[in-house]
């Protein structure tokens, strides 16, 4: 979508880019004011401070961590299960290099529509992905995943608030994923690791909570970043939290972290030292205006809704996936009339979320500039008016 966009600049055309989740609000001032206190201390200081460090990171980063961690999940953690990652694409990546067995067929279960990236990870790292396609309104389908799970099952990735659609799990559909995977793990005799996705939990609307699975199931990991939360896509920090009782028992969560340990070094060696002492400092409460994105999601919400495009209002984060009208015969129909004119409008089309179930939907990333969001919601205007 980069490169669709620079083309009709050069065309002289001047795009309406709502394909990519690019964070358009810049970090809060306390990121900027820390991260320049921290480069002014290391300039003044006899002691060279960009020296190498431990590959889980610095461990003052990971204690604050895990101390501003445990009121929002509920459980106790420590600086031992926290491991500071280049953004949460990394903690994923490592995670399932470190579940999955290569040469054994060992499954991972993904729940669709669902982040376009996750066959690639699962399947560089030797693994096989098994979708598994929400409800109608994109909630967890738990008949379905009990279906899915076999003794093959090694992972479950979750992902709340939802790219693309916005979804957040309530507590009793976690509880109860909770329960059935318990159920599951006795009947095979094995251990599904749930891999909890949460780089938009900080992007939650109205009286919506975030809700985490790991209050109800220990073998959860929870990885996140802080690319939405504070703005920072491009620096690559964040980081992953085990359950404190991850493992049938304490030798196995050694081996297990152990196992992270060596697999992260393989991958990228450790997340970044600067954004990690800026962490340490401002702690996991600080996030950029949330209720800025809400307005945008919002306007495009009530947009679409007025033209009839059939859409399940978006809880969190800040795409929408909105399905097409019937009076258009195809997406393909659909993206001729937005992509026509001086100003096409661009949008990642349903089917890359999960296959050709979601052909006749479309994504829809509020996080571009207000004017660019008003911009949009008149194409969408003048496209639901075509002849």
């Amino acid at each position: 979508m980069f490169e669709l966009g620079t083309q009709y600049r050069k065309e002289g055309k001047q795009p309406i880019d709502l394909s990519i989740g690019n964070p358009d609000i810049r970090p809060p001032e306390i990121y900027y004011s820390t991260l320049s206190d921290i480069i002014a201390s290391r300039h003044s200081s006899s002691d060279n401070m960009h020296k190498y460090m431990p590959n889980a990171g610095y461990l003052d980063t990971r204690e604050v961590v895990a101390r501003d961690l445990e009121p929002r999940l509920g459980s106790s953690f420590s600086a031992a299960d926290i491991v500071m990652t280049a953004g949460a694409a990394n903690a994923l990546d490592v995670s399932l290099m470190t579940i999955i067995e290569p040469g054994v067929q060992d499954e991972v279960i993904v729940v669709a529509p669902c982040f376009v990236e996750y066959q690639n990870y699962i399947e560089n790292n030797r693994g096989r992905q098994v979708l598994v396609h929400a409800s109608i309104d994109f909630d967890l389908d738990l008949d379905a995943l009990e279906s899915a799970i076999t003794s093959r099952t090694r992972a479950l990735i979750i992902n709340s608030p939802n790219n693309p659609t916005g979804r957040i799990y309530s507590e009793e559909t976690l509880r109860a994923l909770g329960d059935l995977l318990d159920r599951k793990n006795q009947e095979y005799g094995i251990e599904i690791i749930v891999l909890e996705d949460a780089p938009y939990d900080r992007l939650v609307f109205g009286s919506v909570r975030y809700e985490s699975l790991m209050m109800w199931y220990r073998g959860t990991i929870y990885l996140t970043s802080f690319s939405k939360s504070l703005g920072l896509a491009g620096e690559r920090i964040g980081y992953l939290a085990m359950h404190p009782q991850i493992g049938q028992d304490d030798e196995t969560r050694q081996i297990f972290r152990a196992a992270l340990g060596t697999n992260l070094r393989t991958r990228v060696v450790n997340a970044p030292g600067l954004q990690q002492k800026v962490i340490a400092k401002i702690g996991l409460n600080q996030s950029i205006p949330v209720g800025e994105y809400e307005s945008r999601v919002n306007r495009l919400a009530d947009t679409l809704e007025s033209l009839g495009f059939p859409l399940v209002r978006p809880q969190g984060a800040f795409y929408l996936f909105p399905q097409l009208p019937d009076r258009f015969a195809s997406e393909e129909a659909f993206r001729a009339l937005a992509h026509s004119g001086e100003d096409p409008l661009l949008y990642t089309p349903g089917r890359f979320f999960g296959g050709m179930e979601y052909d006749r939907y479309i994504r829809l990333a509020a996080c571009a500039s207000s004017a660019d969001v008003e911009r949009g919601c008149e194409k969408l205007k003048r496209i639901a008016n075509a002849p």
